[in-house]
């Protein structure tokens, strides 16, 4: 009797430790208008969108702004010649040799494409020597 107990309280603390690592909705940032700073929750503040001034030099420079991430925050985001090469190996990248977040064996010979620019968001593995190194969420 006494291990069907021990069985259970395993099982229910595993599931609390699965449930943990779901993914919540939070509370969502007040919106600002373009330019300015936001106070959020913990006393962070934040520029929403970039200021016209930004926005022409990172064009200027090559890149776009996009919105990226959780917060939607624009960004300047300039992307990669190789973008999509098949690698196997981040040296062999401007950026990163990413695989999908399901490519998680460092034992397993495999391969990736270069990341496609500067701003790499989501999920997943970056491969060294033909090897998923480790595997990471981006928010």
């Amino acid at each position: 009797m006494r291990g069907l107990a021990r069985s259970l309280a395993l099982t229910a603390l595993g599931a609390f430790a699965l449930g943990a690592c779901t993914p919540q909705a939070g509370p969502q940032p007040p919106t600002a208008p373009t330019g300015e700073a936001t106070e959020v929750p913990g006393n962070q503040s934040y520029a929403r969108d970039m200021n016209a001034a930004d926005k022409a030099a990172c064009t200027t420079a090559g890149g776009m702004v996009q919105r990226r991430g959780r917060l939607g925050m624009e960004q300047c985001v300039h992307p990669f010649a190789d973008a999509g090469k098949a690698c196997t190996d981040t040296s062999q990248c401007e950026g990163k040799c990413v695989g999908s977040a399901g490519t998680t064996s460092a034992i397993e010979k495999v391969s990736g494409q270069c990341q496609p620019d500067d701003r790499l968001f989501g999920c997943y593995s970056e491969i060294r020597d033909g090897k998923a190194a480790y595997a990471i969420c981006v928010d």
